[in-house]
């Protein structure tokens, strides 16, 4: 990786900026509610997934639909940003073909976009926190860095997948696959305590418990983070980034002909 790759980004700001913005406003253009949907969507699915555990399966998790909030709503976060970035390389193609810029600026402005539905999404969550009295702590100061160590985590898959979308056209299938598997191996509607001892290290390999775990403990529980599992997020963070960089840089160069 070049020494100035970060300086060459910033200079494309403007274009990140654009393209991010259209991003949102493509995704809501023709909706009534516009971004009410960032609500509505995982507000729907919290009380979906309320009833059924809740009333009929009556499994007993103390304030319910916040436990699914803080799992769901970085669920959303990732499954929307992968599934966008991962033909978004493909879907620039005359863009590509027209001019020269930094490509990585794509997937880029996709995960910003949907950082701020993400952010959005966030004022339910904190409403729900207040209606079942979970009143702000110390340890919600630790909420930006989880956010931006999540942030890198996706835009690292965002990288990945879209390169490789690029030159494999299968893998669009391949990834809505994964998100589905994905989906009910990560404990959203249950907790990491329901998955049996000699199995649970390996749902620890999975990035995204790991987000979800520091969610809940911060602002569900009201607890300071494990330390174990912030250098964990911390680790998968900025390894996941560095192999989404070195297969987007390995291929890169082949976009405008493949595209």
């Amino acid at each position: 990786m070049k020494n100035n790759y970060f300086v060459q980004i910033y200079r494309y700001k403007e274009l990140v900026s654009a393209l991010a913005d259209k991003e949102v406003k493509i995704k809501y253009k023709s909706a009534v509610l516009g971004h009410l949907w960032a609500l509505l969507n995982p507000l729907l699915l919290m009380l979906v997934f309320s009833f059924v555990f809740s009333v009929i399966m009556r499994v007993q998790i103390n304030n319910f639909p916040v436990f699914l909030l803080c799992a769901l709503l970085p669920w959303f976060y990732l499954s929307f940003s992968l599934n966008a970035a991962t033909t978004s390389i493909v879907d620039n193609a005359s863009l590509i073909k027209k001019a020269y810029f930094p490509y990585e600026v794509i997937p880029l402005s996709i995960v910003i976009a949907n950082l701020f539905n993400f952010l959005i999404s966030l004022v339910l969550l904190f409403a729900f926190l207040l209606y079942y009295s979970i009143y702000p702590s110390w340890s919600w100061l630790y909420l930006p860095v989880i956010v931006v160590l999540q942030s890198v985590f996706i835009l690292g898959l965002c990288l990945l997948s879209s390169a490789m979308h690029a030159m494999y056209r299968d893998v669009k299938y391949i990834v809505e696959l994964i998100l589905l598997v994905w989906f009910y191996a990560t404990p959203i509607f249950y907790p990491l305590s329901f998955v049996p001892d000699n199995i649970r290290q390996f749902f620890l390999l999975n990035p995204l418990t790991v987000f979800v775990n520091l969610y809940r403990q911060i602002l569900l529980q009201g607890t300071m983070p494990e330390l174990g599992l912030l250098f964990l997020a911390f680790v998968l963070s900025l390894a996941f980034y560095g192999v989404g960089m070195v297969v987007f840089n390995s291929n890169k160069k082949s976009f405008a002909d493949v595209t």
